[in-house]
């Protein structure tokens, strides 16, 4: 392990409901991007992993994600394949590419997520096991019964979910390309159409076309390029994989184990974090998190995010961009593109004063898996 993985660079494509263009189009772009954002060849990328996102990971056919990708994009690398971790994949694959280039599997490797689920008819509605003989169907239903059971151990109130929703419009107004730039107000929150109660139509991410990539690679080749190089400081990731069987499922995340691995990797602490960039597919995940990584007690995140603590100017920010409740569903890549931007400086109107420390999360499948990047200056 003699050479140190860094983030050199990061690209995107448009994200939103517009189905005129394919998936393989989408993810092109988003990993020309990133190459060129970090000023080196496409010839040196020896390394592509992928987050193929639900449709294309998934649920279209068994030819292997980084096969198709790799073909499309030209490349024979040294290293290649792609994670199923659900929203917590796109973290993931930026960890397995840390590993891979410590390892000296490869030196230049490319992560990408890409997805085009508004194309398909109920991408998200598949059946949650034997469970859906019951009418257990989708994400938001299991993210539901989370929500009930923090209201009923904690007496979370519907405001405080809302307080999340908010929050997230508020930065998504100062971020160019996010989906949802319009403000909302608690009232018209309150007021959204329910999907499973308690959670609103408003609780909910977006469901998007889009791709994302970012690049690693070796400390000592960042050196040479145009952009500053983002510090991996610590990573992590842990699973529960028992789901419902689990006594706790519902009310502790495996955040709660890897976060402070992650943490404690960088020599770091909740406090030390200025800008957080929490995997927010539904506002009760963000909730959960703030508690498991330890920015307040178990419990108390209701009134955490009160006030504004979490938006625009609050001591926490939390999704600078927008997050998944407003600038886009980009699987959690767009979650780190944005954590390098805001540690670069290039985040422009929505640039966290002196941000030096970045905490980026992926949570995903039935609340079963979790990783954690902690990103520096």
């Amino acid at each position: 392990m003699s050479r140190r993985a860094v983030i050199t660079g990061v690209g995107h494509t448009a994200f939103g409901r517009s189905t005129d263009r394919s998936v393989s189009e989408l993810e092109t772009e988003a990993a020309l991007s990133a190459v060129e954002d970090a000023g080196v060849s496409p010839s040196e990328v020896d390394g592509l992993l992928s987050d193929p996102g639900a449709m294309q990971g998934v649920l279209d056919g068994i030819t292997p994600h980084y096969l198709r990708l790799g073909a499309q994009l030209g490349l024979d690398p040294d290293y290649t394949g792609s994670e199923i971790l659900g929203g917590a994949g796109s973290v993931a694959v930026v960890e397995r590419a840390v590993l891979a280039i410590e390892a000296g599997l490869c030196t230049t490797c490319l992560c990408i997520y890409a997805d085009s689920t508004t194309s398909v008819k109920s991408a998200y509605r598949y059946g949650r096991g034997d469970d859906a003989v019951y009418g257990f169907f989708g994400a938001v239903g299991l993210h539901a019964l989370a929500a009930r059971r923090h209201m009923h151990l904690y007496g979370t109130k519907p405001e405080q979910l809302g307080e999340v929703a908010i929050a997230a419009r508020a930065h998504a107004a100062r971020t160019p390309h996010a989906q949802k730039r319009r403000p909302i107000e608690m009232q018209e929150y309150l007021s959204s159409d329910p999907i499973v109660e308690p959670l609103r139509k408003l609780d909910c991410c977006l469901v998007s076309n889009g791709a994302a990539a970012v690049l690693v690679t070796t400390e000592e080749r960042a050196r040479d390029l145009r952009r500053p190089a983002v510090q991996i400081l610590g990573h992590a990731q842990a699973h529960s994989l028992c789901t419902q069987a689990a006594p706790e499922h519902f009310e502790r995340l495996p955040a709660a184990r890897c976060g402070p691995r992650a943490l404690g990797q960088a020599g770091l602490g909740p406090r030390d974090v200025d800008v957080a960039l929490l995997y927010d597919c539904f506002t009760i995940v963000v909730l959960l998190q703030l508690e498991d990584y330890g920015f307040c007690k178990r419990g108390e995140a209701g009134p955490f995010v009160e006030g504004g603590r979490i938006a625009p100017g609050g001591e926490l920010p939390v999704n600078p961009s927008g997050g998944l409740l407003a600038e886009g569903y980009g699987g959690g890549m767009l979650h780190v593109v944005e954590a390098v931007r805001q540690l670069r400086g290039e985040a422009g109107e929505r640039q966290i004063p002196e941000a030096s420390v970045a905490l980026v999360s992926g949570h995903g499948l039935g609340m079963n898996t979790h990783a954690t990047l902690v990103l520096g200056r």
